[in-house]
This record gives C-alpha cells, sequence and structure tokens, in this order.
C-alpha cells in the first residue's frame, strides 16, 4: 500500500499556522518515509539595484513534520507558532 500524497493539505495546514508570509514565493514539501515530511517556506528577497529583473529566493523557514494517514500535522519541529515577517 502507498501512502497518499497529502501536498495541499500540509500546506494549507502550514500557512493557516505561521501566517502567510507577504513576498510568498512557494511552500514546498517533501514527502520521507513513515508519515515524515519537510516542509520549506521559500520567500522572495527584496528586489535591489540592478537585480530588478531576477528575483531571489531563499527559505524563510523549514520544518520537519508528522503527519497522520488523514494528512493532519501530528507534530513539527521545530515547533508551528506565528511567524514574524518583514514589511
Amino acid at each position: 500500500m502507498t501512502e497518499s500524497d497529502h501536498t495541499e493539505t500540509i500546506k494549507s495546514q502550514i500557512l493557516e499556522k505561521t501566517g502567510r508570509p507577504p513576498r510568498l514565493h512557494r511552500v514546498e514539501v517533501c514527502q520521507h518515509h513513515n508519515g515524515n515530511y519537510r516542509v520549506n517556506i521559500w520567500e522572495k528577497l527584496e528586489p535591489t539595484g540592478d537585480s530588478a529583473y531576477s528575483t531571489a529566493v531563499h527559505i524563510g523557514a523549514s520544518y520537519y513534520l508528522k503527519v497522520s494517514d488523514s494528512g493532519e500535522i501530528i507534530r513539527s519541529n521545530p515547533p508551528l507558532t506565528k511567524l514574524r515577517f518583514l514589511a
């Protein structure tokens, strides 16, 4: 039996619990084994000078998750808390 892909369920839970960064680029969900996932929240950096045409991105937050068979987050390392974002 293969594990279900809970990517969209996990993304929505992450953004609900941490807040949505003003310059969100993407939420990357990587499935590992036995209900374990790695989630990276990628943010666009503020454009500076001549880089206006090539937006740089970085990982603003990263989590290791244990997820139930239905896609609910059971635990997170580090714990999921509201993030403070630069304006």
